[in-house]
This record gives C-alpha cells, sequence and structure tokens, in this order.
C-alpha cells in the first residue's frame, strides 16, 4: 500500500505543467490517494503478568526502557465515494514506525516470568503498525458542506523484543521476553467537511468504541481534523492533525495484562484526487 500510494503522488508531480485549481472543490472527493510524513509523538505504557497470575510492572516503553517518544512516520491514506450526490464515502489509512534501545535499567522490571533487575544492560526493538478503515453516510450535504456518521474499525499491530543481560550473584543471567499483540477495535464515528474556496478544504472526524466483555476490553479513539489546499486541480497538500488513544486489557493463553498507547501529532500529505 505505501508503494502504491508513493507511486501515484510521484506520477501527478510529474505532470508536465500546473493546472489551475477548478472553479469550486466539492465537499467530498470521488476518489483520492494521499502520502506524506506522520511527526509522531507516542506514549506506550504495557503490564505483562506472570503465568501465575501475579502482576507485572507498569512498564513505559519511553522513560523505563529507552525507546524514543518523538519519531516520523510514513502515513497513507485512501478513499472515494459512491451514490447519488455522493452520500456514501469509504476510507482507509495507515502508518508505521520502528524503533530499537540500548540502556541500562534504572529499577526492577517484573515482564511475565522474569524480573529484569536494576542496571541490566537492556536492548530492545518495538514494531507499530496503525490501520484505519471506515463507512460513513454523508446524509447532510450542500455541496459546500457535508456531514455524516458511520462505522470505522482500527488495527493496531505491535511486536516488541525485550532482552536484557545481568551479573547475579556473580552469575551471568540473561532475560527476555518477546510481546506480539494485534487487535481489531471496531468504532461508532462522525464526520463533517466545509470547502472554503476554490482551493482550500477543510475538515474533521471523531470515532471512539468501548468494549466490556471477553477476552480484550477497553476503549480506543481516533480524532482529526485536517486543512487542505489545492494549487491545481487534481494534486494538493494536506495537513492534518491526528490524535489516537487506546486502553485495552488482555486476557489470552499467551499474554495477560494491559496495553496503553497514544499517539498525536501532525501529518503532512500529498494529496491526488479525483
Amino acid at each position: 500500500m505505501h508503494r502504491i500510494a508513493v507511486l501515484g503522488l510521484l506520477v501527478c508531480a510529474g505532470l508536465p505543467s500546473p493546472v489551475l485549481a477548478q472553479d469550486s472543490l466539492p465537499a467530498v472527493d470521488r476518489f483520492y490517494l494521499a502520502a506524506g510524513r506522520y511527526r509522531a509523538d507516542h506514549d506506550l505504557h504495557t503490564r505483562w503478568d506472570a503465568s501465575d497470575g501475579s502482576l507485572g510492572t507498569n512498564v513505559n516503553f519511553q522513560r523505563d526502557l529507552g525507546f524514543v517518544d518523538r519519531q516520523d512516520a510514513l502515513a497513507w491514506r485512501i478513499g472515494g465515494s459512491f451514490g447519488q450526490a455522493r452520500h456514501h464515502t469509504l476510507d482507509a489509512f495507515g502508518y508505521d514506525y520502528e524503533d530499537a534501545s540500548a540502556r541500562f535499567l534504572d529499577r526492577d522490571l517484573e515482564i511475565g516470568d522474569s524480573t529484569y533487575p536494576v542496571d541490566a544492560a537492556f536492548t530492545g526493538r518495538l514494531d507499530l503498525d496503525v490501520t484505519g478503515v471506515s463507512y460513513t453516510w454523508m446524509f447532510l450535504q450542500d455541496g459546500k458542506r457535508a456531514f455524516g456518521i458511520g462505522l470505522g474499525a482500527m488495527r493496531y499491530d505491535i511486536v516488541a523484543d525485550l532482552d536484557a543481560a545481568a551479573t547475579v550473584g556473580g552469575t551471568p543471567v540473561a532475560y527476555a521476553n518477546d510481546l506480539s499483540e494485534d487487535a481489531w477495535a471496531p468504532m461508532l464515528r462522525t464526520e463533517y467537511a466545509h470547502v472554503l474556496s476554490a482551493r482550500w478544504r477543510w475538515g474533521a472526524s471523531l470515532a471512539y468504541t468501548r468494549k466490556n466483555g471477553g477476552n480484550v476490553t477497553g476503549d480506543a479513539m481516533d480524532a482529526q481534523v485536517e486543512l487542505e489546499y489545492f494549487p491545481w486541480e487534481r494534486f494538493g497538500f494536506s495537513l492534518r492533525y491526528n490524535y489516537n488513544h487506546v486502553d485495552l486489557d488482555f486476557t489470552r493463553s499467551r499474554f495477560d495484562g494491559n496495553l496503553n498507547l497514544d499517539n498525536r501529532g501532525p501529518q503532512l500529505l500529498g494529496k491526488l484526487r479525483f
């Protein structure tokens, strides 16, 4: 998907000459493809309980394990509309990043069945992938403004390798835990779009869900606000601010514990529209 998005934007950027923007932007595009950079501030907390049921330590990946809290990621979006007066829209988006850490631990950490001692030499790897899809019924639309409600879903895929080495009682000891967790969070959502002029448009969306039963419980929220500028008829730029939050409790055969993730920050995308 990343390669397709970037290829489409490169094709557009290779047009021989710019074309002035059309007389009026629609509130909803028939089809669009966007890709760019996401300057994300992220905060990841986990608790990984032991197999005997004792609670693990609440671990912050940035503060306790030395992973960075701000990082660039590739972001992509694709979507379109259909039906009479474009009252129905489908959208998808995604971003991912990875990080590595090496530091000496400044406190004891209970992770799974292991106790990582203070001053242990920790090394770790973190991969995070977030993908979302949505359908919105734009039941209020007058050509300049559109408002609707719909359904969405976000998928969180987190892989972490947590390794450490220490000397305990004169004996070298190695510690290792591999966390791999993914979850879908279905959401109710609302969306608004407003055409400001022939070249400018802004919009916002909000999605939320809460699950109280089963092996995965918790809540998730996604909020976005966007300002778009189209100096050309088919190609322009999107400045978007994204806030994404998930707080889940897992009861699984391989992992009992908690996962709390916050991502927020600006996205600057090139956007190809039809």
